[in-house]
């Protein structure tokens, strides 16, 4: 048998305070509509079928409930490490020069300078003086001579100018023997 489809009608539901708007069949409009009438012309309306309210099943979530990390770009941890500076040495370095202030026959008159070239002051310095041959030292002042081996002369400070701040220098004079011909020179800062 081929039974007509109900149709729907938009139609109002309260339920516990709550409004809600779903379609009604026309039978329950027409209970509806039939109550009113009843109640208006002021006879009993017939009891109104309201069918029972069933919740929407719950909308899938998108987000899953224990999400994977993503992964990051780059590592955790840092990639450029810094050089470290190096520690700077306090290296104890001078210098020594020669000049020859006069000279005549058979001797000379020079003067050495000592300069601290190193990054701290120096307490004590000594120079050594390889002479050429036939030269000797005869005198010396703001130094004093420590050895004299082979033709190796070491002269070292006196009480007053063996502190040197870096940068600065001190001289000391000598009165040398033979020919005019600087020696070879090194110096030590201690």
């Amino acid at each position: 048998m081929n039974r007509p489809r109900p149709r729907f009608r938009p139609g109002l539901l309260v339920l516990a305070g709550a409004l809600l708007l779903a379609p009604v069949a026309p039978s329950l409009a027409s209970a509806a509509t039939a109550a009113e009438a009843a109640g208006a012309a002021g006879a009993a309306a017939p009891p109104a079928v309201v069918p029972a309210w069933t919740p929407a099943p719950p909308t899938p979530s998108t987000t899953p409930m224990n999400p994977t990390p993503t992964p990051t770009t780059g590592p955790p941890y840092p990639t450029d490490y810094p050089t470290p500076t190096p520690t700077p040495t306090t290296a104890l370095r001078c210098s020594a020069t020669w000049r020859l202030v006069s000279d005549w026959p058979g001797a000379f008159h020079a003067e050495v300078t000592v300069r601290n070239t190193g990054t701290s002051p120096m307490a004590r310095w000594a120079v050594r003086l390889t002479l050429p041959e036939g030269q000797g030292v005869r005198d010396i002042w703001n130094a004093t001579i420590s050895s004299t081996i082979d033709g190796v002369v070491t002269i070292g400070n006196t009480d007053w100018n063996g502190r040197i701040a870096p940068g600065a220098s001190t001289a000391f004079g000598m009165i040398g023997t033979g020919p005019a011909t600087a020696p070879t020179l090194s110096c030590i800062a201690v």
